[in-house]
């Protein structure tokens, strides 16, 4: 299977791509008239690398939203990266091997049942896409001997840095913690795109794994709500087959159960 079987990919507006594992994690390839930014590298088990190379001939800053082995898989195939100055230590643990394992299982649940997934949506709802269907496993890859190789970050950014990629793109960080204490979410103001990281996505936002904290997500969601309202246009999410969606729900989450807890 070659890695663009893999990987779902689309332009979604002019110089912002979807590079997809459906089904896992979302990776976004954001371009200007000068540089490009991946915002993540997913799980590894195939070649993101080649498939950026097909979409860009800008020079490529890679920029990871978190630590998380599922969005750094890819890291050890580009010559450097950037991450939050709280992750530059932890990007380059071990992952354990449980985690690995324990989410190969959850992929074999899931693979099962995506059959039973497409008939109940071709028969009645219509939802699943070329983008969004989970894709079974590449042959040449073995569950089995999986690793996510750590690497050390060539970058650090902090809260209110800006990534200049020409032609009027700029990427503004924002420290965003509460899934994990490094994580960032990235505002492009040419295009009114949020970038939430897993900060803000269109499904469960997890703060049990170490290094998250519920009040902090809260915060961070309100911050985000409160200081870019009104400018926001489109929400680029990192996980969940709803892979974007609008404005209205970063004050949705921002509104949530844990912000009103505060």
């Amino acid at each position: 299977m070659a890695a663009e079987d893999w990987f779902a990919v689309r332009q979604v507006e002019p110089g912002i791509y979807l590079v997809s594992e459906p089904g896992h994690v979302n990776s976004w390839l954001i371009t200007g008239s000068a540089e490009a930014v991946l915002f993540d590298t997913g799980m590894g088990i195939s070649d993101i690398k080649a498939v950026v190379a097909r979409l860009t001939d800008r020079p490529l800053r890679v920029v990871n939203s978190h630590h998380h082995f599922d969005h750094i898989g890819g890291n050890h195939l580009f010559a450097g990266g950037a991450i939050h100055e709280s992750g530059a230590e932890l990007v380059q643990q071990d992952i354990p091997a449980e985690w690995l394992e324990a989410y190969m299982e959850y992929v074999a649940e899931m693979l099962a049942q995506v059959p039973v997934l497409e008939n109940l949506d071709s028969r009645y709802f219509r939802l699943l896409t070329a983008d969004t269907t989970p894709r079974q496993l590449p042959p040449e890859f073995d569950p089995k001997k999986w690793k996510v190789v750590p690497t050390a970050p060539t970058e650090l950014l902090k809260d209110g840095d800006t990534i200049d990629l020409g032609g009027g793109r700029k990427l503004h960080v924002w420290h965003t913690p509460g899934h994990t204490v490094d994580g960032i979410s990235l505002y492009d103001e040419k295009s009114g795109g949020l970038f939430g990281g897993d900060t803000i996505m269109a499904g469960p936002i997890y703060t049990h794994l170490p290094t998250g904290d519920p009040a902090d997500l809260a915060r961070s969601a309100r911050r985000l709500a409160s200081e870019l309202s009104g400018q926001v246009r489109t929400i680029y999410c990192q996980h969940i087959l709803r892979y974007s969606t609008d404005p209205a729900f970063l004050e949705e989450v921002a509104d949530g159960p844990a912000s009103r807890r505060l």
